[in-house]
């Protein structure tokens, strides 16, 4: 129950002093032997009571002083008169008091105490004072104890309690408030500030009481207005919750961005309150800013990336298309950029390339844009501009390069750069990709002795002095016409058995009595869109020619290679479903070839590609492990069962200790993941007892075997197979 206090006691005391100046006042009563006994127990009464509030832990003391008031108001009650003294009603002061302060067994005594107070004058003095009749009194406050009073107690009990709730809540709701970890700010419909709390003040460096009563909008960055319209919004949707961002400046002139959300509170006491909830998003904002920029720049360079690049090309491209063709493409690549890497180290290698990109963002103007588009490539966009501004700024970054390069130590032949140029303009003019014709121009510059810049004229009909390479697209597409591409096969064995169990497709084009190699054609094709096409009759042909192998050897396996540009495309997904159900090929025996640096284009792409083909049965490879820089993330998110060991740490690791140590441990990761191996590059004994000695699975290289047609191969590899002539392959 409640404990008294001073505030309580005092209209009960009032009361009580107010009856006994009534009964002392004129005209005096007979009785003064009564009025002095009221007198004492009252004072009885009033040190008792301040013992109860001075003295706490003395529950006690408190019923004292209400068991006391009883004798108190009989005596008074005799004093002035006894029945017609009206004082009876001075019993509701102990009976309300422990109604308030004690407890139900207490009121039971205070019932019979009233009762007492009644019965003991009748019994002892008796008529004609008190009559017969009092003994109603008695029983009505008795009554008044025992029945009335417990209920006054329960309601008064809950009182206390929800104020205790309350009181709790009002806490809890004041300690969210200022302990919130992020801002809150209480606005009138005005706009101004009501309240804040500490994370709110600290965020804009000020106190909270010296932005009471500033208009919120006072702490909005000067260049912005979105406050203002965001609370009128807010004020119109009372019934929703509304978020926009924006940018507070601070007390030292710095922008803290954040992110707001406002409702409309309606309080009792000040009407409509604006509740703003403040989170500084400085943290995250800066993270996504670099999410973003990562997405679209070079991590090692800071330039735009190819996806960013192409991009800007497609937006260009549409200005010409819309206003005439302006501006020029120019493509740079670095010669004997691989000498760097191999006698400086990789270090400096990525040195210089981040080097040649400062060197290329100063060549040209704010306007244009620079990307590298992977290795050793770059890109230079001119937004403005025609031949002449096109040949400057390719002759000065062919000269910064030079320069630059002429001062590194330990490269015997000097990095120099490439420059192939062409103009929006001559590409309009030769109706061809304005990228491949830079690629094709920037390779006239190789051919006639690198260190130079090859612009295509505007108004000539030649094209690039390579022009062959132009017609490229057209031998490529008649050639997927009339059948002119032809499989090679190289053979793969397996080191626990020293059987050639499966071999590697490979893709020549026939042109005339010449065998013509991919590393001719394939960029054009990757740059014309060919690529999904030419990839699809390889794996229309590998696995018919898979079909006539297992015939002969029935484990076999063929691999075969994926371009990047057809990963996850419908028709290589169609072929690859459609030849095995033709030719009733186990998925399996299908091996597909990824390398890491195709599918760096787009990892989940490819998870998904290879997810699909391995529901399917297919089985693959990541190729050339270990070219990329982001080999490990790769077999952590790529779907594979082989790991080929690219040449590069293969083909000295009989006189290399650092290429043995990395091809070891690549070795250990495949085993640890279940997967097997396979080293490329293998082209002499030594090597081959290397690859054997750390555990290899499977060997492939010119000391196993040269790619070769299917004829040889299997006469070659497969010697006690008979050759049907229903075999042979064109």
């Amino acid at each position: 129950m409640r404990r008294p206090t001073w505030v309580l006691a005092a209209p009960f005391s009032v009361v009580a002093l107010l009856a006994l100046a009534t009964l002392l006042a004129p005209p005096y009563p007979d009785s003064w032997w009564a009025a002095g006994l009221a007198v004492a127990t009252g004072a009885a009464v009033g040190v008792a009571g301040v013992l109860t509030l001075v003295h706490r832990d003395k529950p006690w003391l408190n019923t004292l002083a209400a068991y006391l008031m009883f004798p108190y108001a009989g005596f008074l009650h005799h004093a002035a008169g006894g029945s017609s003294s009206g004082m009876t009603v001075l019993v509701l002061l102990p009976i309300l008091w422990l109604a308030l302060t004690g407890t139900r067994r207490e009121l039971w005594i205070a019932g019979a105490l009233a009762l007492v107070t009644f019965a003991v004058p009748v019994l002892l003095i008796g008529p004609p004072t008190y009559s017969l009749g009092d003994w109603r009194r008695a029983v009505v406050w008795a009554a008044v104890a025992l029945v009335i009073a417990p209920v006054i107690q329960r309601i008064v009990s809950d009182l206390g309690r929800e104020t205790a709730r309350t009181r709790l809540a009002n806490a809890r709701v004041e300690k969210l408030f200022e302990d919130a970890p992020h801002g809150v700010a209480l606005l009138d419909p005005e706009g101004r500030i009501v309240r804040v709390n500490t994370a709110m003040a600290v965020m804009v460096g000020m106190e909270p009481e010296e932005m009471r009563g500033h208009g919120f909008e006072e702490y909005e960055s000067p260049e912005e207005e979105t406050l203002p319209t965001h609370l009128g919004r807010v004020l119109d949707n009372r019934d929703e919750v509304l978020q926009t961002a924006c940018n507070l400046r601070d007390s030292g002139g710095n922008d803290v961005n954040v992110e707001l959300s406002s409702t409309v509170v309606n309080d009792p006491s000040m009407g409509d309150i604006v509740m703003v909830n403040v989170v500084d998003i400085s943290d995250r904002r800066s993270y996504l800013d670099r999410l973003a920029h990562l997405a679209d720049h070079d991590a090692l360079t800071g330039l735009a990336n190819r996806k960013r690049f192409d991009h800007e090309l497609q937006r260009h491209l549409e200005r010409c298309r819309r206003y005439g063709p302006v501006g020029a493409l120019l493509l740079l690549d670095l010669d004997n950029f691989k000498q760097v890497n191999d006698t400086l180290g990789h270090h400096h290698g990525d040195q210089l390339l981040i080097t040649v990109s400062g060197l290329l963002r100063r060549a040209i103007r704010s306007t244009d844009i620079v990307a590298r588009l992977g290795g050793d490539e770059f890109a230079i966009l001119l937004t403005d501009g025609g031949e002449e501004e096109a040949r400057r700024v390719a002759d000065l970054v062919v000269d910064r390069v030079r320069d630059h390069a002429a001062t590194l130590d330990g490269v015997r032949r000097r990095v120099t750069a490439s420059v192939g140029a062409v103009t929006f303009k001559a590409a309009a003019e030769h109706s061809a990709d304005v990228l491949a014709l830079a690629d094709m121009t920037m390779y006239d510059a190789k051919e006639a002795g690198r260190n130079q810049a090859a612009v295509l004229p505007e108004g000539d009909a030649r094209g690039p002095r390579s022009s062959a390479r132009l017609l490229w697209q057209s031998r490529i597409e008649e050639a997927l016409e009339t059948d002119r591409f032809e499989l090679h096969l190289q053979p793969i064995m397996d080191l626990s058995d020293d059987r050639i169990g499966a071999a590697e497709v490979l893709l020549r084009l026939r042109e005339q009595d010449e065998l013509v190699p991919p590393a001719r054609f394939i960029y054009i094709a990757e740059r014309t869109g060919l690529m999904p096409q030419v990839d699809a009759w390889v794996i229309a042909h590998s696995v018919e020619m898979l079909a006539r192998i297992r015939r002969l050897d029935p484990d076999f396996r063929l691999e075969v290679n994926l371009s990047g540009h057809s990963i996850g495309h419908p028709e290589i997904e169609s072929t690859i479903v459609e030849s095995l159900r033709r030719h009733d090929v186990p998925p399996s025996s299908l091996i597909l070839e990824i390398t890491e640096t195709a599918a760096v284009a787009d990892v989940g792409l490819a998870r998904a590609f290879a997810e699909r083909m391995t529901d399917l049965g297919c089985r693959f490879a990541l190729d050339d492990f270990g070219a990329g820089f982001g080999s490990f993330y790769y077999l952590k998110h790529l779907l594979f069962d082989f790991v080929k060991i690219d040449g590069e740490f293969v083909a000295h690791s009989n006189l290399s200790a650092i290429d043995r140590t990395i091809m070891r441990s690549i070795v250990g990761i495949a085993r640890d993941l279940g997967k097997q191996t396979v080293a490329e590059f293998v082209s002499d004994p030594e090597v081959l007892e290397v690859v054997r000695a750390e555990g290899v699975d499977q060997a492939q290289g010119f000391h196993i075997g040269r790619p070769v047609p299917y004829d040889e191969f299997v006469e070659a590899f497969l010697p006690h197979a008979p050759v049907a002539a229903s075999d042979t392959v064109a």
